[in-house]
């Protein structure tokens, strides 16, 4: 009896342990970005995504790149880990539109001479 007490006691100061080891946010940065050989692209419309490091409750795993559709009229941002305070936090990845070459503030207006043109 007293054996089993013991050995229920044991494997519950274990899982408290893994418990507390294992959390959301890391408190270290990731290792550097690893140079991957990209595939074969499957067709013109396929646009790469680079693997990176995800978090996997106690370590950094990684997660390899991998071809996928693109979405018109918009290009892969990918994800970003950032420092917040003693905490890194994962900034996921997203189809965003690209920024103009010229911003629409730029252009003269009417009646306004182009700055450019002398």
């Amino acid at each position: 009896m007293r054996r089993t007490a013991w050995a229920l006691l044991g494997a519950l100061l274990l899982l408290t342990a893994a418990g507390l080891a294992a959390d959301d946010q890391p408190r270290v940065g990731p290792p550097p970005l690893r140079n991957e050989a990209r595939t074969l692209q499957p067709s013109p419309a396929h646009v790469w995504l680079p693997g990176y490091w995800k978090w996997g409750g106690i370590n950094y795993e990684w997660a390899e790149g991998r071809w996928v559709k693109g979405k018109k009229g918009k290009i892969w941002a990918p994800g970003t880990w950032e420092q917040t305070g003693a905490r890194w936090t994962w900034k996921a990845g997203k189809w965003v539109k690209p920024e103009k070459d010229e911003p629409a503030s730029e252009k003269p207006k009417k009646g306004q001479k182009d700055k450019k043109a002398k």
